[in-house]
């Protein structure tokens, strides 16, 4: 009994332990299928990331793809750069030749517009226009003459005239334009004179005179362009024969005349190169009652005369240009006759100047010019000073409609 009961109780130890260890054996198994599964889950995640990546990788080479064609557009873009560039450069090239005509016509303008300022005689102005000028002219002249007639050996007249004498002329010059290719014009001088030698002064009315210039021919180009000019001067001023030849001044010439002429000019890169030529007539006067010693000049005929002059004329800039000129007039056949039946013949004379004006463009349609001439002969005044403006800017230039 006591032997049957100890195997029973060997026995029920045998099967408590062994369900002991079922237990935790089957406790177990779930935790192992667990960590099976999160391996099976691992495995599928990581399957199911391999077509994932395809994907990324199919993306990656599309976006590669696009890269490369926006790569083959910037280079497309490069290359068509260039032929843009070099149309870009023609451009400014054309901009810049077109830019260097103009400035070139311009200088043109410019250099042609200040020298006519100064020199009126070798231009016109358009049809309808009216202009104006105010000139001031300083001279000063020094002289010794001698009159002298000699007939048969003997000396019939002898008489020596010294001459100092300071002029000023203020010269109103106004200017209509009948056509683009005439225009008249007309000109008012005051004259001052004072002798210091005399010790004498006089102040008056010069001589009026009129005049026309006159382009027979258009402008073409390769062809000079030639002005033809005509003037007549009055004798308003006192005749210096109906004064007191010892002990005054004549304001005027004391006789008729009338001119003819004519001018050209060039322009040449970067002057203007300028001509003229004149020729005038005096009207003999007649009935003058003028002593010259022991004798009375009853005739006198002035005689022709005539001159030439040329010169340049250059720009410096747009505000500041200058004129240089030479000028030569010539008299000839003066005669002068006399109460007593007899006659004399005034020697010849020959008059030349050199001239510098300087033009200053005080606003950009007004230049003042100014003049310094210097005698180079006996019968020219010593020295010369003159100024020029126009009277536009006060309102007495327009255009006639």
């Amino acid at each position: 009994m006591d032997m049957n009961s100890k195997w029973m109780n060997k026995t029920f130890l045998a099967l408590s332990i062994q369900m002991v260890m079922g237990v935790a054996f089957a406790a177990e198994e779930p935790a192992l299928g667990e960590y099976e599964t999160v391996d099976e889950e691992v495995v599928v995640e990581t399957a199911a990331s391999v077509p994932d990546q395809t994907r990324q990788v199919e993306t990656q080479a599309a976006e590669e793809s696009e890269l490369g064609e926006y790569e083959a557009v910037e280079e497309a873009v490069v290359e068509t750069a260039a032929p843009v560039e070099t149309q870009a450069n023609q451009v400014v090239d054309a901009s810049q030749a077109l830019q260097q005509q103009e400035g070139d016509a311009t200088q043109a303008a410019n250099l042609e517009e200040v020298f006519t300022s100064n020199e009126r005689q070798y231009s016109l102005i358009k049809q309808g226009e009216i202009s104006s000028y105010y000139d001031i002219d300083y001279t000063y002249y020094r002289d010794t003459q001698l009159d002298i007639e000699m007939a048969q050996g003997q000396l019939y007249q002898l008489r020596v005239q010294e001459n100092a004498t300071h002029s000023m002329t203020n010269t109103f010059t106004f200017q209509y334009g009948v056509k683009d290719n005439l225009t008249l014009t007309a000109s008012l001088p005051l004259v001052a004179k004072t002798d210091l030698l005399k010790d004498t002064s006089t102040a008056g009315l010069g001589d009026i005179s009129l005049g026309a210039r006159w382009e027979p021919f258009p402008l073409k180009a390769g062809r000079l362009p030639l002005i033809l000019f005509g003037n007549l001067s009055t004798k308003t001023g006192d005749s210096p024969y109906e004064i007191n030849a010892a002990t005054d001044l004549a304001a005027g010439k004391g006789y008729y005349s009338a001119g003819v002429g004519a001018s050209t000019r060039k322009y040449i890169d970067p002057v203007v190169l300028f001509a003229s030529v004149s020729a005038n007539y005096g009207f003999k006067e007649s009935g003058l009652n003028q002593r010259r010693g022991s004798r009375i000049i009853e005739e006198f005929e002035p005689g022709v005369s005539g001159g030439f002059a040329f010169g340049f004329a250059y720009s410096f800039n747009y505000d500041v240009s200058m004129t240089m000129s030479y000028q030569q007039s010539f008299n000839t056949g003066a005669e002068f006759n006399y109460n007593t039946g007899e006659s004399y013949s005034a020697a010849d004379q020959t008059s030349s100047t050199f001239a510098i004006s300087l033009g200053v463009r005080v606003s950009p349609e007004t230049i003042v010019n100014g003049t310094v001439g210097l005698g180079l002969t006996e019968d020219a005044p010593d020295v010369s000073l003159g100024l020029s403006f126009p009277l536009d800017i006060l309102g007495f230039g327009k255009k006639i409609s």
